[in-house]
């Protein structure tokens, strides 16, 4: 099942000179959309709810909702779909996402009175010591491990590559697939920051299933960095595949919480970096 987003377009059409062969003429050229997105929690008992700002994410329009959930999960402020009012509403063109968080739960928000800047270059910024650049957060451990057949994973390349509409029309955005142990596609997150392709796959999760663990694996379209193995943790994910290098950090990460990290996935190879024994 592949994702339909609340899709705004994320793509701009711009006019530029293009110098090839010695030759120069106009183009006009398809350009990914960065844009500010305020978000913001609503929480409290019915008759007394109140209204708190948490993030500026830049990011690429469409899906927000699911990245502001992704978001909220992965910074550990809220645990499960019941943390949540059953319908959550997105406005077109919008610069605000609104969560509503249930009448009966009460959040837990960083001790820290300040506003999360989130950019598409390296996710969180201005974390106010290392304690909290770690991630500082319980991860969950989640049973029995799953087997993936390494075919799987080498078919999950071309699949990561066909379902990138973003980034084959802008060579701009970033994506991050879920499939299930078997390989069949389950949500697409696509956006100008690989942190934030994550988040709204991890946010479509969480608002489609009673509890967040993800079963299967997921395939980011770059490098594994820290930051999305902290999250990758906290979502239950057992194995992660990527087209690009991981980091020392990364790998560290993987292999506290039993994560299966693959780097530099080919169509006929990839390197494991951890928990070698799940991929038959």
């Amino acid at each position: 099942m592949q994702n339909k987003m609340d899709f705004i377009p994320a793509v701009s059409k711009n006019m530029n000179r293009l110098f090839k062969d010695g030759k120069e003429e106009s183009l006009l050229d398809q350009v990914a959309i960065e844009s500010p997105l305020e978000i913001y929690v609503k929480y409290g008992p019915f008759e007394n709810r109140k209204l708190k700002k948490l993030a500026v994410i830049m990011r690429s329009p469409g899906d927000d909702i699911a990245l502001a959930v992704g978001f909220l999960f992965t910074a550990g402020i809220i645990h499960t779909q019941s943390d949540l009012l059953p319908e959550q509403k997105s406005t077109p063109f919008q610069k605000i996402q609104l969560i509503a968080l249930s009448y009966h739960f009460i959040p837990i928000f960083p001790k820290e009175d300040r506003i999360f800047i989130v950019n598409a270059a390296c996710g969180v910024c201005g974390a106010p010591d290392a304690e909290i650049l770690a991630g500082n957060m319980p991860y969950p451990k989640w049973g029995k491990h799953k087997m993936i057949h390494r075919d799987v994973i080498f078919n999950s390349l071309e699949r990561t590559k066909i379902n990138q509409p973003l980034f084959n029309k802008t060579g701009g955005s970033h994506a991050v697939c879920w499939f299930s142990i078997e390989g069949n596609l389950i949500y697409v997150g696509e956006d100008i920051g690989r942190h934030n392709a994550l988040d709204k796959v991890i946010g479509h999760a969480v608002l489609t299933q009673n509890n967040p663990k993800m079963d299967g694996f997921v395939f980011f379209s770059g490098r594994a960095g820290f930051e999305m193995l902290q999250k990758a943790a906290r979502a239950g994910i057992e194995v992660v595949a990527a087209i690009g290098a991981p980091t020392t950090f990364a790998i560290e990460i993987a292999e506290e919480n039993e994560i299966t990290l693959i780097g530099f996935t080919k169509q006929n190879a990839f390197n494991i970096y951890s928990c070698k024994d799940r991929i038959q």
